[in-house]
C-alpha cells in the first residue's frame, strides 16, 4: 500500500508511523524543553503502535497547492516561482531547490507506477487548504487509472479519554505513534467521487487564482488578500516582533495556513507602508523584524 501525504513533515511522520516501535524510541535519547518530564509522562507521550507496512511506501504529493499558479506541471516554473515566493527568505540555494523538485517528481512517479500496477493507495487528507488541494490534485492525476483508493479524513476532534479531546487542523499535529488510532476513519473513494473531485480541480486550474481556501466546506478560488483581515485585526498597538506575532496567529487560528504565507503578506504590508520596520532584531532569523502599525493622517 502507498500512503499519500501532502507535506514533507507529514511524510516523515508517516514513515516513522509505518514501523513505529515505542520500545526502541524509549530506549534512545529523549530531548525536552523546560522542566524534565516524569518517566510516566514520557511513556504516555511515546506510547503508540505502528500503522504497518514499509516506510519506503510513503509519498509527499504537491507543494502548497493552495498557493499560487497551478496551471502548469507540479514541478514546472510556475511552482518553482511559488517556492521562491514562500521560502525565498530562507536562503535556499539552486541546488536545494532542484533537489526539492526532484523529490516531488520521484514521489509523483512512484504514485503513478503503483496505481498502474494495482497497488492500493491510501490518502491522508485534512481540511487544511494545502491538503485538500493535494487530494484534489491526486484525484485528477489518477482520474483515468482504475485503482483502489482509500481516504483517511482527519477529524476535527479526537476523543482520547472520557474527559479529554484533542483538536487537529492538519496531519502534522498527530504524533507518529498515534496515527493508527485514526485508521477507523478510512473510507473507500468511489470512481464517481474521484471524477467529481477531479473535475473540480480542473475548474480551479482554469481559474488559476492566486489562492485557494476552504469556504463553507468547499475548496474555492480566492484573492491573494483573503486572509489579510486576520493579520490586520490582530496587529498590536505597540511595537512587535514578527516571529512572535506569526506564532500568535498560528496558535489562535487553526486554518492550516503556513507561517510562510503570513510572512509573505506581512512583507506586502511593509511594502505598502501599512507596517513600519523599526529594526531587524535578529538578522539570522527570517522573521526577526520589529514592526509597528503605520499611522496615516486623514
Amino acid at each position: 500500500m502507498i500512503e499519500v501525504l501532502f507535506s514533507d513533515s507529514e511524510k516523515g511522520s508517516m514513515q516513522l508511523a509505518k514501523v513505529y516501535d515505542e520500545k526502541k524510541i524509549l530506549g534512545g535519547a529523549v530531548g525536552y524543553i523546560g522542566k524534565k518530564p516524569t518517566s510516566d509522562d514520557i511513556m504516555k507521550h511515546f506510547k503508540g503502535k505502528a500503522v504497518g507496512g514499509n516506510s519506503k511506501d510513503v509519498v509527499n504529493i504537491g507543494f502548497s497547492l493552495d498557493v499560487g499558479d497551478i496551471s502548469g506541471a507540479i514541478d514546472g516554473i510556475e511552482r518553482q516561482n511559488v517556492f521562491h515566493k514562500l521560502w525565498g527568505r530562507y536562503d535556499f540555494d539552486n541546488k536545494e531547490q532542484k533537489q526539492f523538485f526532484q523529490n516531488q517528481r520521484k514521489d509523483v512517479q512512484k504514485l503513478l507506477s503503483a496505481a498502474k500496477d494495482g497497488v492500493s493507495i491510501r490518502i491522508w487528507k485534512s481540511n487544511a487548504p494545502y491538503s485538500t488541494c493535494g487530494f484534489y490534485f491526486v484525484c485528477n492525476l489518477l482520474r483515468s487509472i482504475d485503482c483502489n483508493i482509500n481516504v483517511v479524513s482527519l477529524p476535527k476532534y479526537n476523543p482520547i479519554s472520557e474527559n479529554k479531546t484533542v483538536e487537529y487542523s492538519h496531519w502534522g499535529e498527530v504524533e507518529s505513534g498515534k496515527l493508527y488510532q485514526l485508521l477507523p476513519f478510512e473510507k473507500q473513494l468511489t470512481q464517481i467521487e474521484k471524477r467529481i473531485v477531479s473535475d473540480h480541480w480542473y475548474y480551479l486550474m482554469v481559474e488559476n487564482a492566486p489562492l485557494r481556501a476552504i469556504i463553507n466546506g468547499k475548496l474555492t478560488s480566492v484573492p491573494e488578500n483573503f486572509y489579510d483581515f486576520i493579520i490586520t485585526k490582530n496587529l498590536p498597538d505597540n511595537d512587535f516582533i514578527m516571529a512572535r506575532f506569526i506564532g500568535t496567529l498560528l496558535g489562535e487560528y487553526s486554518l492550516g495556513i503556513s507561517d510562510s504565507w503570513y510572512a509573505f503578506r506581512i512583507d506586502k504590508m511593509i511594502d505598502e507602508n501599512k507596517l513600519i520596520v523599526i529594526e531587524n532584531k535578529d538578522h539570522s532569523h527570517p522573521y526577526g523584524k520589529v514592526l509597528r502599525k503605520a499611522v496615516h493622517n486623514v
